[in-house]
C-alpha cells in the first residue's frame, strides 16, 4: 500500500511541478532593417501556445518558462523569420530582415526545378492552398480562375464531371488539351489524383518552358506535383466533409392550358382552321384533370419536378493521411474516397484514392523515391438523358397513373419510368501507378536520376437498356413500350503505360559570379491498349444483366488494340552571371510511332533570356523596387496527338451481299478506306514571348505580365481528292493557326496588426485567327476557314421580326413561308434575295478576358477565403432547351417565353416588342437559322468558393493526442451575375445536367 501512495504521489508531482514553475518577464522592440519599430509581429514560445505580438511601436512583452531552454520564435509578413535561444537575459531587442524567400521559392520545371527568380520562361505556380482549399470534387475545376492564361470550362455540374482545360487559347484544330505530367510521369487525366494530395500546380505556358517536352507540348504542359513527408513532420489526419448540392438555375415550363393553347396557335399559323386541342379542354381543364387525371390530355405533369425527385443532392469525402519523417524513410500515406449523388435516381459518382510516397535515403549518395498509387472509380447513370426527356416532355402526358402504375407518357415514352425501369450504365475503372527512381551524387553537383514509371488500366462497362412494359388506364396491356427488347452491352479495356527515364542534372558555381546548369535526359514511352465488347439482346429475365441470359441469336461482339511508342533524347543549358544576367536553351529530338519511318523525328529547341535590373548599381537606390526582371523566349514545340496510325492505308471490314450459284450469299469483306499519306509529319507551333516579373514594397507587391504571339504550322486537314478514287479524304499537313494574346498576375500579401491577408487576382486575353486551310472549309453554326476565329459563329445577320405579310412579301426571304411574325435576315450581297452568301462571321464562341481572384484572411486562428471568377467577353447562342418551342414537333415550351412570342392575337405594340418569332413548324427551320438573333452576351461574373475555417491548438487538445482541430463552412458557386435569363446558368450546356451550388461542412483532426 505505502509503495502504491508513493508511486501516486511521484505521479501526481510530475504532473503539478510545471504547473509551478516560475515564469520571467522579457521585454524588448522588434524593428526593421532602418531601425523602425514594427506592429503586430508575432512572437511565440516554440513548441508552446505561449506567444504575443508588438504593439503600434514595436514593443512587446512576453512571460517566459524561467527552467530549461527556451527559444523565441520572431514571425511577421514579409521579414524573414528568426529564432533566439535566451541566455538569461530580460530585455532583448530583434531586427527583422526583409524576407526575399518569395524570390527564392524553388518552382518544378521540366525535368527539374529552378528558383523562381532564375525563370527566364512563362510559368505559374499555386500551391496545395489553391487546390485543396477550393473544396472541389476534381483537380481541373480548382484550376478555374487560379492562373492567368488558363481556361477552365464546364458544361454541367454532373456527378464526377471534370472540366476541360485550355492554356492560352486555341493551338490546333485538333485536341487543344494540355500535357498533364504528375510527379516527373505524364498521365491521361489531371482528375487522377485527389486535390488534397497536390503540392504544387506549375503551369508551362510559352516554349521556352514547355519545349522541353517537345512534341507533347504544344498545348502547354501542366506539372503537378503530390504532397511527400518532411523531416520531423510526423501526423495522422482525418479530414470528413458532408455537403448538399443544388441547382443553380433550372428552367421553368407552361402547364398543359398553356400548352394546348400555344399548340393551337402554331397550328393555325401554319393554316389549320383550328388546332387540335379542344377550346373546351383549355377553358374546363382544371375540371377535366379532377375528374380525369388519367385521361389525355388532362394530365398536368411537371416532369422536370417528377425526374428530379431530390432537391438537394448529398456529396461525402473523407480522407485519411498518414505521415511520417524520420532519419532515412520519410513516407506519406492517404486514402480518400468521395461520393457523390444527383438530383434523381440511378446517377452517382464513387471514388477511392490510394497513395504511398516514399523516400529513402540509403547512404550519403544514394536516395530512392518508391511511391505506388491506387485508384477506383465507380460511375451509375440512366441509359438515356433524363433532363433532356423531361424538359422535351409536354405536361398533357401522364407519368403515372392515379393507383401508381406508371402511364404510358407519349407512346410508351415515359421518362419517369426510363429512369426508374428502363435499366442503367455502370463501369468501374481502375488504374494502378508506381514509380521508382534512383537518384544518386556520385560528385559535388552532379545528379544522376533513373526512374521507371507503369501504370495501368482494368476498366469495366456495363450497360442494360430494358424494355418496359406498360398498360392503358384500364389495365390492359398497352401495345406501346419503350422499345423494342431488352439489350446488354459490356465492355472490357486494358492499358499499359511504361514510362522510363535517364536524367543527368549539373550545377556549379564559378569564382562566385558565373552559375551553370545542366540536364541531359533520355526517355521512352510505350503505350498498348485493348479493347473488347459483346452484346446480346431478347432476355426474358430483365433484372438478370449477364450476356448468357440473352438469345444467342441476338449477339454481337468486337474488339481492337492499338500501340504507340515516343523515344526522346534531350537536354537544357542554363547560365546566369551574377544573378543578374540569365541565358536559358533547350533542345528536344522525339521519335514517334505514329509517323512514317522516313518522317519519324523531329527536333524542338527553344532559347529565352533574362535580365534582372535591380541587380544593377543604378537601381539599388531605389528602395520601393524589390525585383524587376523582363524577359524573352523564343522556342518551337509540337503535337502528335493526331491519331494512331495516320500515314497507313487501313482495311475497313463489312457484310456484303454475294450472288453465288443463283443465291444471295452475305460474306465478310473489306476495302481500303482512306487514302494514305505516308510524309504526315508533327503539328509544329512556334511561341513568342516577352515579359516581366517585378516586385514592390518588401515583395509585398508582385506583378507578372506577359504579351506572346504563337503560330501553329503543318496543321492536319482533309484536304479535296478527286471523288472517283474511292477514298475518303487524306490527312496532310497545310493549316496555319495563330494565336495573340497578353496576362497579367498580381498579387499583395500584408498583415495589419493581428491580421495576415493577402489578394490576388489575374486576367488574361487570347485570340485565334485562322491564316490558311489550304482551300478547306469547316462550315456550320460555328465555322472555321480562313480569316475567321477557332470555332467561330456563323450566320445571318437579323433586323428584328416582320411586322406585317406586305413587309414580308416585299422583302428579301428565305423562302414563300416567311411571313409576318417571322425573323428578318438582311440581304448583305444585295442581290435580293437571303441564301448561304448572305451568311457572314458574326463573333467568337471562345471566351475572351478570363479573369479570376483570390482573397484570404487569418486571424487568431479564423481564416476565411474567397475566390472569384469570369469571363469578360464571350458570345453565346441561347439553348434550345430555354429559346425553341415544340421540340421534336411535340416538344415543351419555356415558360419564360410564353406572352412574349409574336401573334396576331397581340396589339401592334406588343409585336413590335416581341422578343421571339411566331409559332410555326413551316418556319420553324427559317426561324431557328443560326443568326445573331439568338446570340446573347456569355459574359458573367461567378463567386467560385467561400471557405470560413477555425483552427484550435491548446493544451487540452495536445493532452487527447490532437496536434490540432479545424472545422470549417464553405460554398462553391454560390453566385453568378450574367445576362441569360435568371432560370439558366451561363455555364450549363443544353439539356445538360445543372450546374451546381454545393454547401459544406467539415473538420480535419491532426494527431
Amino acid at each position: 500500500m505505502r509503495q502504491k501512495l508513493l508511486l501516486c504521489c511521484l505521479v501526481f508531482l510530475s504532473w503539478y511541478t510545471p504547473l509551478v514553475a516560475a515564469d520571467r518577464l522579457i521585454t524588448g522592440k522588434v524593428t526593421d532593417e532602418s531601425a523602425n519599430g514594427l506592429p503586430g509581429v508575432s512572437i511565440v514560445v516554440k513548441g508552446t501556445q505561449r506567444g504575443t505580438v508588438t504593439d503600434a511601436d514595436g514593443q512587446y512583452r512576453l512571460s517566459v518558462p524561467d527552467a530549461g531552454q527556451v527559444v523565441l520564435a520572431y514571425s511577421f509578413v514579409g521579414y524573414q523569420p528568426v529564432d533566439i535561444t535566451l541566455t538569461g537575459q530580460t530585455v532583448l531587442n530583434v531586427t527583422l530582415k526583409p524576407d526575399e524567400h518569395s524570390l527564392e521559392e524553388v518552382v518544378v520545371v521540366g525535368y527539374g526545378t529552378q528558383k523562381k527568380k532564375d525563370l527566364t520562361g512563362a510559368l505559374s505556380t499555386i500551391e496545395s492552398k489553391d487546390i485543396g482549399g477550393r473544396q472541389t470534387v476534381q483537380v481541373s475545376e480548382a484550376l478555374q480562375g487560379s492562373i492567368a492564361g488558363v481556361s477552365v470550362t464546364r458544361s454541367s455540374g454532373a456527378p464526377g464531371g471534370g472540366s476541360s482545360i485550355l492554356i492560352r487559347g486555341i493551338t490546333t484544330l485538333g485536341t487543344n488539351s494540355p500535357l498533364i505530367i504528375l510527379d516527373g510521369v505524364p498521365v491521361s487525366s489531371i482528375d487522377n489524383v485527389n486535390p488534397n494530395d497536390v503540392e504544387t500546380i506549375t503551369v508551362l505556358k510559352d516554349a521556352a518552358s514547355a519545349a522541353i517536352y517537345g512534341s507533347r507540348g504544344a498545348a502547354g504542359v501542366v506539372l503537378i506535383t503530390t504532397k511527400r513527408a518532411k523531416e520531423g513532420n510526423s501526423s495522422f489526419e482525418y479530414n470528413a466533409e458532408y455537403g448538399v448540392q443544388k441547382a443553380t438555375a433550372l428552367p421553368a415550363y407552361v402547364n398543359a392550358p398553356a400548352y394546348m393553347r400555344l399548340f393551337n396557335e402554331q397550328a393555325t399559323n401554319d393554316g389549320s382552321a383550328t388546332g387540335p386541342y379542344a377550346q373546351d379542354y383549355i377553358d374546363n381543364f382544371a375540371k377535366y384533370n379532377r375528374e380525369s387525371p388519367d385521361k389525355f390530355p388532362f394530365a398536368n405533369t411537371d416532369w422536370q419536378k417528377a425526374v428530379m425527385t431530390k432537391t438537394y443532392a448529398p456529396r461525402v469525402r473523407h480522407d485519411l493521411v498518414f505521415t511520417m519523417g524520420t532519419g532515412k524513410i520519410k513516407t506519406k500515406a492517404s486514402l480518400g474516397y468521395t461520393k457523390q449523388d444527383a438530383f434523381y435516381t440511378n446517377y452517382s459518382y464513387e471514388r477511392y484514392l490510394f497513395r504511398v510516397n516514399n523516400d529513402l535515403q540509403i547512404n550519403d549518395k544514394l536516395a530512392v523515391n518508391l511511391d505506388v498509387a491506387y485508384k477506383r472509380t465507380g460511375t451509375l447513370s440512366p441509359v438515356t438523358n433524363p433532363v433532356y426527356e423531361a424538359r422535351v416532355m409536354p405536361p398533357i402526358y401522364d407519368d403515372v397513373y392515379t393507383d401508381g402504375r406508371y402511364a404510358l407518357g407519349k407512346d410508351g415514352r415515359n421518362p419517369l419510368a426510363q429512369l426508374n425501369e428502363g435499366g442503367t450504365n455502370r463501369g468501374t475503372y481502375n488504374q494502378f501507378m508506381s514509380r521508382l527512381s534512383f537518384t544518386v551524387k556520385p560528385v559535388d553537383g552532379l545528379t544522376l536520376t533513373a526512374l521507371l514509371s507503369p501504370t495501368i488500366d482494368l476498366d469495366k462497362t456495363k450497360g442494360f437498356s430494358k424494355r418496359i412494359t406498360f398498360t392503358n388506364p384500364d389495365g390492359s396491356i398497352s401495345s406501346f413500350s419503350n422499345q423494342a427488347r431488352t439489350t446488354l452491352t459490356e465492355g472490357r479495356n486494358e492499358g499499359l503505360m511504361l514510362t522510363g527515364q535517364l536524367l543527368a542534372n549539373y550545377a556549379r558555381t564559378f569564382g562566385g559570379t558565373h552559375s551553370l546548369d545542366l540536364l541531359a535526359g533520355y526517355e521512352e514511352i510505350y503505350n498498348k491498349t485493348e479493347s473488347l465488347s459483346a452484346s446480346r439482346s431478347g432476355f426474358a429475365l430483365t433484372n438478370f444483366p449477364y450476356l448468357n441470359a440473352g438469345s444467342i441469336e441476338l449477339r454481337d461482339n468486337a474488339g481492337s488494340a492499338s500501340e504507340v511508342g515516343l523515344q526522346s533524347v534531350f537536354g537544357r543549358l542554363k547560365y546566369d552571371y551574377k544573378s543578374k544576367y540569365y541565358i536559358q536553351g533547350n533542345l528536344r529530338y522525339d521519335q514517334s510511332s505514329r509517323f512514317s519511318s522516313q518522317y519519324r523525328g523531329a527536333l524542338f529547341p527553344s532559347v529565352s533570356a533574362g535580365w534582372a535590373l535591380t541587380e544593377e548599381s543604378f537601381m539599388r537606390g531605389i528602395n520601393w523596387l524589390s525585383f524587376l526582371k523582363i524577359r524573352g523566349s523564343y522556342g518551337m514545340v509540337g503535337n502528335e496527338r493526331i491519331g494512331n496510325y495516320p500515314y497507313q492505308a487501313t482495311i475497313s471490314f463489312s457484310n456484303a451481299l454475294f450472288y453465288q450459284n443463283g443465291v444471295v450469299v452475305p460474306l465478310n469483306g473489306g476495302a481500303q478506306a482512306d487514302y494514305a499519306v505516308q510524309n504526315i509529319s508533327w503539328e509544329t507551333t512556334r511561341t513568342l514571348d516577352a515579359g516581366f516579373d517585378a516586385s514592390f514594397f518588401k515583395n509585398r507587391l508582385n506583378l507578372t505580365a506577359d504579351y506572346y504571339r504563337k503560330r501553329t504550322y503543318d496543321i492536319l486537314l482533309a484536304l479535296d481528292i478527286p471523288l472517283y478514287l474511292g477514298y475518303d479524304r487524306p490527312q496532310q499537313n497545310a493549316g496555319i493557326l495563330d494565336v495573340n494574346g497578353w496576362e497579367l498576375e498580381s498579387s499583395w500579401r500584408d498583415r495589419i496588426g493581428k491580421v495576415n491577408y493577402s489578394v490576388a487576382v489575374n486576367l488574361s486575353d487570347a485570340k485565334s485567327t485562322i491564316v490558311d486551310l489550304k482551300g478547306t472549309q469547316v462550315l456550320g453554326s460555328q465555322s472555321t476557314f480562313k480569316g475567321s476565329e477557332f470555332n467561330e459563329w456563323f450566320g445571318y445577320r437579323s433586323a428584328g421580326l416582320y411586322q406585317t405579310t406586305d413587309d414580308a412579301n416585299n422583302s428579301p426571304r428565305l423562302n414563300s413561308n416567311v411571313t409576318a411574325g417571322d425573323v428578318r435576315y438582311l440581304d448583305l450581297n444585295k442581290d435580293g434575295k437571303i441564301t448561304p452568301d448572305d451568311k457572314v462571321l458574326l463573333g467568337g464562341s471562345l471566351p475572351r478576358y478570363l479573369y479570376g481572384s483570390t482573397l484570404r484572411f487569418d486571424y487568431n486562428g479564423f481564416d476565411l477565403g474567397i475566390v472569384m471568377q469570369g469571363v469578360g467577353k464571350k458570345l453565346s447562342r441561347m439553348p434550345d432547351d430555354i429559346a425553341r418551342p415544340f421540340a421534336e414537333a411535340f416538344g415543351n415550351v419555356p415558360q419564360d417565353m410564353a406572352g412574349k412570342f409574336w401573334s396576331k392575337t397581340n396589339t401592334a405594340g406588343q409585336n413590335a416588342a416581341a422578343r421571339y418569332p411566331r409559332l410555326s413548324t413551316r418556319s420553324l427551320s427559317a426561324n431557328y437559322e443560326m443568326s445573331d438573333f439568338w446570340l446573347v452576351n456569355g459574359a458573367y461574373f461567378r463567386v467560385k468558393n467561400i471557405t470560413l475555417g477555425y483552427t484550435l491548438k491548446n493544451n487540452l487538445l495536445k493532452k487527447a493526442g490532437l496536434q490540432s482541430t479545424r472545422i470549417y463552412v464553405a460554398a462553391n458557386d454560390v453566385l453568378a451575375v450574367h445576362h441569360f435569363p435568371g432560370y439558366w446558368d451561363p455555364e450549363v450546356g443544353g439539356s445538360s445536367y445543372p450546374i451546381v451550388t454545393t454547401l459544406m461542412a467539415g473538420a480535419t483532426l491532426k494527431f
